[in-house]
């Protein structure tokens, strides 16, 4: 038995489990009388919980357990002011092939090959020869491709999976498409282009293996930088490539956050880069409300718990749905 978190939750309280989990964080506690036990936050693709080692033995070395590390836990279901909170009767760290690695990150529900395929479609249809080049040396270097298609949108709030930086950018491309047919006096090859290269940095930004981490390069500079800095290089790479274009696409993805208090350097200040901030952000914000329901009720429908970044709780009466031939993205 290798029940999900999410299975963990239709347990009723008492019913044994066992399963295997990433351990995201752990304390080692007294109880009042002096003696040591484990709080353990553990998670999977599904969802995470905490889990108390209440009576480990007394010879257990409670230290040798670290953020990062995978355990095979089994106890019975509790819960502490309405959460789930089991109690462990065994907790044993295992090594790189006891497990199965697919349990711990999910992968994008799209084709990724598919999805791929349909994001160089949409540079073919680029005709500023100057943003065509630029795009064709990132998607035709296959080395940056490997880590583009690998690479998550983010660590817990949206788009957290393999495939996932492929997904979002895909999807913030339509969205920017979809303005720009509408708004004329938007620049649509440098919308297009800004979409499809805002969040490049989190190539680097993110490292993935049973856990999706921020870099210590990622954590001191974040993507935005990056991004930046990876664009104005291949550009520097480009004979004669025009510096106000260069300075207009730099701006969208260096304004792309939308706000200050987000995480911007800078503001949007033309058409292009306010249509990608609002893209990014619908996007961003419709997949974290969508994959937030889907871990909270599964196929149930109903209120979710209060989303610690958005700030509410989310209420769902409708059917979560992925079409199943191509992206439709």
């Amino acid at each position: 038995m290798d029940l999900l978190v999410k299975e963990l939750y239709e347990l009723p309280v008492g019913a044994p489990f066992s399963g295997t989990y990433v351990v995201e964080h752990v304390e080692i506690k007294k109880h009042r009388t002096g003696e040591p036990f484990l709080r353990l936050v553990l998670s999977d693709k599904s969802g995470s919980f905490t889990a108390l080692w209440w009576k480990p033995p007394a010879d257990a070395d409670l230290t040798q357990f670290q953020k990062g590390d995978v355990v095979f836990v089994s106890g019975r279901i509790e819960y502490f002011q309405g959460t789930l909170q089991p109690k462990l009767t065994e907790i044993k760290k295992l090594k790189e092939g006891d497990f199965k690695p697919d349990k711990f990150i999910c992968q994008s529900r799209y084709p990724i090959e598919e999805q791929f395929e349909e994001l160089l479609n949409k540079i073919e249809t680029i005709k500023n020869p100057y943003l065509k080049v630029l795009l064709e040396k990132f998607f035709y270097d296959d080395q940056f491709v490997e880590l583009f298609l690998r690479t998550p949108a983010g660590k817990t709030i949206h788009h957290a999976c393999i495939g996932g930086l492929l997904e979002h950018t895909l999807s913030v491309v339509e969205i920017c498409e979809t303005v720009a047919k509408r708004f004329k006096s938007i620049d649509r090859d440098l919308l297009i282009t800004a979409a499809i290269l805002h969040d490049i940095g989190k190539v680097r930004e993110y490292s993935v293996n049973v856990t999706i981490e921020r870099t210590d390069e990622g954590l001191l500079l974040g993507h935005l930088y990056m991004s930046c800095e990876m664009v104005a290089f291949k550009i520097s790479e480009i004979d004669n490539f025009p510096e106000d274009l260069k300075t207009k696409l730099l701006h969208c993805i260096l304004a792309h956050h939308g706000k200050y208090e987000h995480g911007s350097p800078k503001m949007p200040k033309t058409l292009e880069a306010v249509t990608l901030a609002y893209a990014d952000a619908l996007d961003s914000r419709v997949k974290g409300f969508e994959e937030f329901i889907e871990k909270q009720l599964g196929n149930q429908k109903g209120w979710t718990r209060r989303h610690f970044a958005f700030e509410v709780p989310i209420f769902f009466d409708g059917e979560i749905n992925y079409e199943e031939e191509g992206t439709n993205l």
